[in-house]
This record gives structure tokens, C-alpha cells and sequence, in this order.
């Protein structure tokens, strides 16, 4: 059953309902996340069509009678934001528009979990490029970096649209701060192998 009392409302009483509305998208958004259907959607996608079905929701309340999609769609993208199951930058990025305070995170917090996610992969990412790609003695390590960098940054730049525009090589510290998470070479070796050494 959806969570609205049938009342009339006026306009100054829907703006106030507003963030009720985002506490449901949220809810709403976990659960439309995990549905097998919306897998295979990029975030855009799965926004949109999320919104669809909550404007359906958000109409049974008869104050919110002629609700605009446009709303619709900015209450479900404060929704998934709600849930923190999606950095505020891949929301935005998806939407094409900074989504209104408040925020569940601050702008430091965000680029922390970016950088750790992308850290992460690049831990992920070299484990099995190390172990399946196999080189000559003499290839340096900055060499081995530069043809994995290239695939990894197209990569990110696919799952990570705010990265579209960057160069491959600015993903070089995070794929080396990958590298010594993976485990495959010390800081020091790593440091020492790229001229970093102090």
C-alpha cells in the first residue's frame, strides 16, 4: 500500500509534504535497486523509469493531483541520493543537474568515496593484471602502468561519467595506490621502481 493520506492540500502545504516524499523515494529506490530488471540499466535509466512509478504513487495524495514530472523526477533523484546507495556526483552526473541541499554527505566526504572506489578498483583491477599479463625482465614498471592505465581509465570513464573529460594519466597515483593495496609490490619497491623516492 503506498504511505498517503487522501487530503486536499494547497500549494504551500505540498512544498512542506516534500520531504516526506523523499523519505519514501528512498525506501522505494532500495527496493527498486534490487529488482533483477534493473541491473542491466545505467543510473540515468533507472532513474527515470523510477520516477514513473513513483509520480503514479505520489498522484494518489489529491493535493498532489497534478504533480509535474519534473518534480517527480527530482524528488526520486533526492531519493536514491537519500539512500546512499549512489554518490551524489554519479546522481548528478546522471540527472544533469546539482541536486538542492540538503545533502547526505559533504562535498570532502564524497570525493573520499570516489577516490576510495576508484583506489579499490585499481587494487582489484591490477591483481589480475599482474597475475594474467605476463612482460620481458626488462619492461620498467612505469611502462607496465601506462599500458594498464588505458583500459582501466576507459573503464572508469564508463561506470564514472563525471571522469569523462580527464586524462588517462590522472588516474596514475590511484593506480599506484592500487598497486601497493593489491600487494603485488611494497610502497618502498613502488616508490623506488617510479623515481618517487625521498
Amino acid at each position: 500500500m503506498w504511505p498517503f493520506k487522501k487530503k486536499k492540500l494547497n500549494a504551500s502545504q505540498s512544498m512542506d509534504w516534500l520531504p516526506r516524499a523523499v523519505d519514501v523515494a528512498a525506501q522505494k529506490w532500495v527496493e527498486f535497486e534490487n529488482q533483477p530488471f534493473a541491473e542491466g540499466w545505467v543510473l540515468t535509466e533507472k532513474l527515470f523509469r523510477f520516477s514513473e512509478g513513483l509520480g503514479v504513487g505520489l498522484r494518489q495524495w489529491q493535493g498532489l493531483d497534478d504533480l509535474q514530472d519534473s518534480l517527480v523526477f527530482l524528488i526520486a533523484a533526492k531519493g536514491a541520493e537519500k539512500s546512499r546507495t549512489h554518490l551524489r556526483i554519479e546522481i548528478e552526473t546522471a540527472v544533469g543537474f546539482p541536486l538542492p541541499l540538503p545533502h547526505e554527505r559533504t562535498d570532502e566526504e564524497e570525493n573520499q568515496m570516489l577516490m576510495s572506489r576508484v583506489i579499490d578498483r585499481a587494487c582489484r583491477k591490477w591483481q589480475y593484471f599482474h597475475a594474467t599479463v605476463k612482460f620481458k625482465d626488462a619492461t620498467s614498471l612505469r611502462k607496465k602502468i601506462e599500458i594498464f592505465q588505458v583500459p582501466f581509465s576507459q573503464g572508469i570513464k564508463q561506470d564514472f561519467p563525471m571522469f569523462m573529460d580527464a586524462p588517462d594519466d590522472f588516474f596514475f597515483r590511484s593506480i599506484v595506490l592500487g598497486m601497493v593495496e593489491s600487494g603485488t609490490l611494497s610502497s618502498d619497491e613502488t616508490e623506488m621502481a617510479l623515481g618517487w623516492e625521498s
